[in-house]
């Protein structure tokens, strides 16, 4: 394990390396009933969706780099080739060596973080570890750290799918280790959940999750008379900003005499969470006291509201299993209203993307002890 040399200054900013995997080979095929080695497979992983949207904004020449075998999937994750290794299916372990690496740049917050040959081991008793080399270089060369083969993340493992010398793993949930915390400078903390991590090896050189008859027709060299072609299309979606933007600035509440309540709407506010990590929002609202150029005051505790929100329609189709939420925030009336911070309309973690509007009917209790005149305050809404 390396140590970390220089202050620890590194910015915690929204988003860290996913880094993890592991299996438990359980339930094999009793046709691999000794140690094999291991010729060919890959190591597919994205790390953390969200640290990948996060570095692909940043001004890194590239943001997120690729070399030594390396390379980028269609869905953002990356692909590490299997290099060598073994597994044994009668003790239900393995050694499984990757090759690649994967540089994240981000020299406007002071990072840059290396990613190398990653070792999925599988110990047989339903654990499993994910081993890799890291270098660290941030806050202008004063900190850094060099890992070799270090312990960065754990696996939820499952029985692997079986086929003659080929194994493969599915979607296996992968955690970070106290090690992987440190080695990535405390972007999350040990015990995150990290992206799901799919492996396969083989006996021979071929990606077992690719395997190709010699015999069968190449499917870009069609039968005469069969007009067909097929086109790979890709497309990188970068994460974009969490933005509030509002319909007016200024809010003109009904004449009142004192011991009644002035009424009025609050400026439709929109909230657009386009950042690409489903991470959840609040926002939040605070008032003044009102007051008048004769000198008077009326305490911000007298304005109420009563919030509402809804989703921003849409003719796009969303991804299964994504959904966009919002809550309006709890009723307030006046004497109890927003001379503190309360809440107008928040979206949960999970059901945050998308856009939404957000509003509420304002009421403000006039004392009977207030003299007459023209009263103003000023409202802040903040998001987070």
């Amino acid at each position: 394990m390396g140590t970390i040399n220089g202050p620890h200054r590194v910015a915690m900013w929204a988003g860290a390396i996913a880094l993890g995997a592991a299996t438990a080979l359980t339930g094999v095929a009793p046709a691999l009933a000794a140690p094999v080695n291991v010729a060919g497979g890959s190591l597919d992983w994205g790390f953390k969706a969200s640290f990948r949207a996060y570095v692909g904004t940043g001004n890194g020449n590239p943001p997120i780099g690729f070399s030594n075998g390396a390379s980028r999937n269609a869905d953002g994750t990356f692909d590490f080739p299997a290099n060598g290794g073994t597994y044994d299916a009668a003790a239900g372990t393995a050694t499984v060596n990757y090759g690649g690496t994967v540089v994240f740049s981000y020299p406007a917050h002071m990072f840059e973080i290396t990613l190398a040959n990653p070792t999925l081991v599988v110990d047989g008793d339903g654990t499993g570890s994910l081993l890799a080399d890291v270098d660290l270089v941030a806050n202008n060369g004063t900190t850094q750290q060099h890992l070799d083969q270090a312990e960065i993340a754990t696996v939820a493992t499952t029985a692997p799918a079986v086929s003659g010398g080929d194994i493969a793993f599915s979607n296996l949930a992968t955690t970070l280790t106290a090690a992987g915390a440190s080695a990535f400078t405390g972007f999350y903390a040990a015990g995150t959940a990290l992206d799901a991590l799919s492996a396969t090896a083989s006996t021979s050189a071929t990606d077992p999750t690719d395997p190709t008859d010699p015999t069968d027709p190449d499917p870009t060299d069609p039968e005469p008379g069969n007009g067909s072609a097929t086109q790979k299309i890709t497309a990188a979606v970068s994460g974009g900003a969490l933005t509030l933007a509002s319909a007016g600035s200024a809010v003109a509440l009904s004449a009142a005499t004192p011991g009644q309540t002035a009424t009025g709407n609050l400026n439709a506010v929109t909230v657009s969470d386009l950042r690409g990590t489903n991470a959840g929002w609040d926002l939040v609202g605070q008032v003044t006291d009102f007051t008048s150029a004769g000198g008077g005051s009326i305490p911000a505790a007298n304005l109420g509201w009563e919030p509402s929100a809804a989703v921003t329609g849409t003719a796009l189709v969303a991804a299964d299993g994504v959904k966009n939420a919002v809550t309006p925030g709890n009723p307030v009336a006046p004497g109890t209203g927003l001379g503190t911070s309360r809440t107008l309309c928040t979206a949960e973690t999970g059901s945050s993307l998308g856009s939404s509007t957000c509003g509420a009917a304002l009421k403000l209790g006039v004392p009977e002890s207030s003299a007459a005149g023209e009263y103003s305050a000023v409202l802040t809404l903040t998001l987070a």
